[in-house]
């Protein structure tokens, strides 16, 4: 059945001013929770039947907590991680060589052209996050489904979604705790409903 498809990238996480995270697995900071939690207080006014997470700390220990709250199980989804960065995954950037900047510039451009060395395969990456979603919208009806996951990942879906190429995936950058809401139809192609980047004012936890 078609229904209500909303992705939410995760909050900051530790580290983040100085290295680009795919695999890697740092928590939250502080802040990251915040802008969850303030993205969070605005979606619950939308019933919420289905919620899925990537297995990454980022994502999946808000999402184990906000699933609690709704009385609602987790699908925490491998499928669903963000694509694999090779050798800077996680990689301080006070360390990167001329070759690493040059392999990230060119990798924005177009990542299914200039693969990172050592990184995930876009379209690999995206029949990946494609399929988890397939098996997961299969589990039943929802008329709301949440997913709480990365940049890349959210990225895939949205470029499937307007049928776009890899190489136009910076036109789809989210902020951290940002979100983006489709109408999702497997017959029918996908309706944009909504796109925020802004959150309310936040305070940092703890």
């Amino acid at each position: 059945m078609p229904f209500r498809l909303t992705l939410i990238r995760h909050g900051d996480a530790v580290g983040a001013s100085n290295a680009i995270f795919g695999h890697s697995n740092p928590p939250l900071s502080p802040l990251g929770l915040a802008q969850l939690q303030a993205r969070w207080r605005g979606l619950t006014s939308q019933p919420i039947d289905a919620i899925a997470s990537s297995t990454l700390a980022r994502c999946a220990d808000f999402a184990l907590d906000a699933a609690q709250a709704l009385g609602l199980p987790l699908q925490l989804e491998a499928g669903f991680r963000e694509i694999h960065l090779g050798s800077i995954d996680g990689k301080p950037k006070s360390e990167w060589t001329s070759e690493d900047h040059t392999h990230w510039d060119n990798w924005q451009r177009d990542p299914a052209e200039f693969p990172l060395p050592g990184g995930e395969d876009w379209l690999a990456f995206q029949r990946r996050v494609l399929g988890a979603l397939s098996q997961w919208a299969s589990q039943g009806e929802a008329e709301h489904r949440v997913i709480i996951a990365h940049q890349g990942t959210i990225k895939a879906i949205m470029l499937f979604a307007l049928g776009l190429p890899a190489s136009r995936h910076q036109q789809f950058w989210l902020a951290p705790g940002g979100a983006v809401t489709l109408w999702w139809d497997e017959v029918y192609p996908p309706l944009l409903l909504e796109w925020s980047n802004t959150l309310p004012d936040v305070e940092q936890a703890g």
